[in-house]
């Protein structure tokens, strides 16, 4: 009995050491069928800068079957309340990436993000299409600017995670240099929904759910500006339910909380996966035991067809593949007309 009990101990801390310690999750005790966020990742900017692999080498430590959900370029009065009440549907966390120029003129649709539990990063102040070709100083101001703005919505600079994503992805080395030195998160992502595009919310649901299943796990970005986004977040929620997709939540750690102990692998995303794709078992995450994979539709069997030949077009090693990625994202952002005043952000990614 001893032997089998020191076993058991063993094996809780290895399974600690590779996955940390246990996060908290939200609690949803009165929709116990709902989604919810499986858990919460404290994470030190200082250690890990830059995330997401359409740009970077490393994304966040997520174990197979992890999503986490950010949103871009709000607050907006006539999206972010509706895509708020959508996440408090399935007690969903996600992360605002707000621009601070929104922010400023929607302070009550901002501060209702922060109020309702989610992560609140910042996305420059306007929205520049321009930071790869900033100074330091310049990107520096803009960057400021936009985290001002953001806080003073908010009530405060505390209420402002130190994670920022460089709008169209457009960074530089003078960008990479003014967001270090302000100890900023860099992020990108691994899973982008298209919604920035002229298209349904029926086939950003299609696309969001295509890239989850290719990838396994890793960051989606959407736009809470979009009504296509609107439409499209419940089926993504239910398909991510059905699918057995967990969301984590993302916070910085500061003087109060401590970082999720994590093993240098876990922030890569293997392209490895995609082989395993049908194969009868799902990669299990770190310390837990694979269990059986249901097989899958002929729709789900062709999406991910599609999305493994879409993942080696243009590939000669991870790094260009992450350039591709990247250089797609920002042609069809240009696609779409900016307007003139924030108040119209809604028709522009």
């Amino acid at each position: 009995m001893g032997f089998v009990r020191s076993g058991v101990l063993a094996g809780v801390i290895l399974i600690r050491a590779v996955i940390g310690p246990p996060a908290y999750a939200t609690e949803c005790p009165e929709k116990p069928d709902a989604l919810g966020a499986s858990r919460t990742n404290v994470v030190d900017p200082k250690e890990h800068t830059r995330v997401g692999t359409m740009q970077y080498a490393e994304t966040l430590p997520l174990a197979d079957h992890e999503i986490v959900l950010t949103f871009d370029d709000g607050p907006s009065p006539r999206y972010t309340e509706r895509v708020l009440a959508i996440l408090a549907a399935e007690c969903v966390k996600a992360t605002f990436f707000m621009v601070g120029e929104m922010a400023q003129m929607f302070p009550a649709e901002a501060k209702k993000v922060g109020t309702e539990g989610h992560t609140v990063g910042t996305h420059s102040f306007s929205h520049p299409f321009t930071f790869n070709k900033m100074s330091e100083v310049e990107a520096g101001a803009e960057i400021d600017k936009g985290i001002a703005a953001v806080a003073s919505a908010l009530g405060g600079r505390d209420e402002v995670a130190p994670f920022f994503r460089v709008p169209g992805f457009l960074t530089s080395t003078t960008t990479e240099a003014a967001l270090a030195s302000r100890a900023l998160m860099t992020w990108s992502a691994d899973i982008t929904a298209d919604d920035w595009k002229r298209i349904s919310g029926a086939e950003v649901a299609k696309r969001a759910i295509s890239g989850i299943e290719a990838k396994g796990r890793g960051i989606l970005v959407l736009h809470d500006i979009h009504e296509r986004t609107v439409e499209a977040l419940p089926t993504i929620l239910t398909e991510l339910k059905l699918l057995g997709f967990k969301i984590v939540q993302i916070v910085p750690a500061t003087a109060t909380l401590a970082k999720t102990e994590t093993m240098p692998e876990q922030w890569q995303l293997h392209e490895a996966r995609s082989s395993q794709i049908g194969q009868g078992e799902v990669p299990a995450a770190p310390g837990a035991s694979a269990g059986p994979r249901k097989k899958p539709s002929d729709r789900t069997s062709k999406v991910e067809a599609s999305a493994g030949r879409r993942a080696t077009v243009g590939r000669v090693d991870g790094r260009k593949s992450r350039f591709v990625a990247a250089a797609h994202y920002r042609r069809e952002h240009r696609k779409v007309a900016r307007p003139t005043r924030p108040s119209s952000i809604g028709h522009h990614a």
